[in-house]
């Protein structure tokens, strides 16, 4: 059989799209994996106006129409631009290995390790603006252009920005920091990351069977049990693309889920949560989570 992969063409996509052929040429070798590359709105925006709020689905929008004009059979997403909710006739098979779902202060070595008054802080990112803002209140935060390495590569090239935050995952997946530039591994119980970050979701139509138990074999069952409590939380906070939300799954020692988020509350403050529950149980913890707190 011959499968079509559809991915993004940023640098980011194209090696997520890899990975995910990667994995599907072993564990199904006699099929071949084509990637094919589709331009979105999204990256459109990206390229050329400020970063897209996470959760915002312009990433993901036009992949889901290939899919289902069957241009292309499968789609490789980041877990977290995808919404809550998915068009009828698609599924989302596969969630493999998840990446550090953490986010990271990225600034030049010779800066100061912690934020000056004044300072310049980029990210367009409601949620880590929110959550920096909680703990460092004297630092400007500004909105930033493009993908990973046009933002890195600015903060290089402009002396007056003291640092910017991105997620740990695309970073290491790109390689790292470029020469000059530290990465500090923010704390996720302090900068509690986005519902999915570090993951990655793969979509197919629901009536590829057969696809779908290829997709299976590199399912981890762990990654989308956590990545299901976030999103019901997402869901049921009612949070979307502009939503300052962030939302973060882990896997106890005693094999239960344990859920943290923090979201904007009514007079703009910071509002955290934590709940545990049964793996079996992951959506309803992240529901659950989002009523107990909306009626606190």
């Amino acid at each position: 059989m011959n499968y079509r992969i559809g991915t993004r063409g940023s640098p980011l996509a194209l090696w997520q799209a890899r990975r995910v052929a990667e994995l599907l040429r072993e564990v199904d070798p006699s099929s071949y994996w084509e990637i094919c590359e589709i331009k979105t709105s999204g990256d459109a925006r990206s390229e050329f106006g400020d970063e897209l709020p996470e959760g915002v689905g312009e990433f993901s929008s036009e992949l889901e129409k290939e899919l289902l004009s069957g241009g292309i059979d499968l789609a490789v997403h980041s877990a977290k631009d995808v919404p809550t909710s998915l068009p009828e006739g698609l599924t989302l098979a596969a969630f493999p290995e998840r990446a550090d779902a953490r986010d990271a202060l990225v600034r030049r070595k010779e800066s100061p390790s912690l934020p000056p008054e004044g300072s310049r802080l980029g990210t367009g990112s409601p949620r880590r603006s929110l959550l920096w803002a909680e703990k460092w209140p004297q630092t400007e935060i500004h909105g930033i252009r493009g993908n990973v390495d046009r933002r890195m590569g600015r903060l290089q090239n402009e002396k007056d920005w003291w640092g910017v935050i991105l997620a740990c995952a695309g970073i290491d997946r790109l390689g790292g920091c470029p020469e000059g530039l530290a990465m500090e591994r923010l704390d996720p119980k302090w900068m509690v990351p986005a519902p999915g970050q570090g993951a990655l979701a793969i979509e197919c139509r629901e009536m590829d069977l057969n696809l779908r138990k290829i997709l299976e074999k590199i399912n981890c069952p762990n990654v989308q049990v956590c990545v299901e409590a976030e999103k019901a939380f997402l869901r049921e906070w009612g949070g979307g693309c502009s939503e300052s939300l962030g939302a973060y799954a882990q896997l106890t020692g005693q094999g239960d889920l344990a859920l943290r988020v923090a979201v904007k509350g009514k007079r703009g403050q910071v509002v955290r949560g934590e709940a545990e529950g049964k793996v079996t149980k992951a959506a309803s913890v992240g529901s659950e989570l989002a009523e107990r707190i909306r009626n606190e």
